[in-house]
């Protein structure tokens, strides 16, 4: 008698686990959103490596490292299997950072940094955060308005470099979020950054640039233009919204027309002109510029 054949199923034991995380200010979320990832079986039961090998990430809304406090349901999912966990965009701090050689830094008798661009002691900016006035705050953008490099540490020495940005037209200029602060050796005051110039092969790098405001300022505009004139000069063009948060699309203005703006008002860590009708446009000093060009 011929035998019959036996087919064996074997059970699928793909599995994943996580847990609610906290991701710092104004840090990249993409960098970040497989942190809650805690364990991961593949089909056979054996851990996977990555964890996040084919795992998909979903959010209940766009994620806005920039909002403190907030928080957002991310689910994980892979082969039908999801795990939904809670995320926290932790608080903005504008705390400096003093844990690179403070003790070779010049002091004079008044108590002050040997260089003027860092006074932790009696600083200009009556915060207190021993900041001078000019210094971008933490979570916030800031651009290169000459060549600069980026390094690995707040020494600035040509070995120590990682990036190259060269000087580059207005609307082009890198840009870059400030993570925290640091100094040189000799008191000058840096930034730790993150690349944000999306496209570039630079884009995501961390590292430290100069805080000099003659090399690197805010990306927003802080003042009304005299003649409450701003120029579009982004190619694209921008648009007008109904709302702060620039959502609800009213209007859409060429590069090179004109604007009068009435007013402007903070968003978060950004700046907004907001128009007689009662409509808001960007203060991103790559995609407009004060007064008439």
């Amino acid at each position: 008698m011929d035998s019959i054949p036996v087919t064996a199923t074997i059970a699928d034991k793909t599995f994943i686990d996580a847990k609610n995380f906290t991701i710092p200010y104004g840090s990249n979320w993409d960098s970040q959103k497989f942190n809650g990832l805690t364990k991961h079986l593949g089909s056979d039961g054996n851990a996977v490596t990555p964890l996040s090998k084919d795992v998909t990430v979903s959010t209940n809304k766009a994620v806005d490292t920039t909002a403190a406090g907030s928080t957002y349901d991310v689910t994980y999912t892979i082969d039908g299997i999801t795990k939904i966990v809670k995320v926290t965009v932790g608080q903005r701090s504008v705390t400096p950072s003093n844990n690179s050689n403070n003790n070779n830094s010049n002091t004079n008798n008044n108590g002050n940094s040997g260089n003027s661009a860092w006074n932790p002691s009696n600083p200009s900016n009556p915060n207190g955060t021993g900041l001078p006035n000019y210094a971008a705050v933490k979570g916030s953008a800031v651009y290169a308005t000459k060549g600069i490099y980026m390094y690995r540490s707040a020494n600035f020495t040509k070995s120590q470099r990682t990036a190259t940005y060269p000087k580059a037209k207005r609307v082009n200029r890198p840009m870059f979020v400030v993570l925290g602060y640091d100094k040189s050796n000799g008191g000058a005051l840096r930034y730790k950054v993150r690349d944000v110039n999306h496209g570039k092969k630079t884009a995501g790098k961390i590292g430290y640039i100069t805080a000099n405001p003659k090399y690197v300022v805010n990306v927003y505009y802080k003042t009304m233009p005299k003649s409450h004139k701003i120029t579009v000069i982004n190619k694209k063009g921008i648009h007008a919204y109904k709302n702060v948060n620039l959502t609800g699309r009213a209007k859409t203005f060429k590069k090179g027309t004109h604007v009068t703006v009435k007013s402007f008002e903070k968003h978060n860590l950004t700046t907004r002109y907001k128009l007689s009708n009662g409509t808001y446009i960007t203060a991103n000093k790559k995609l407009v510029i004060q007064g008439n060009y």
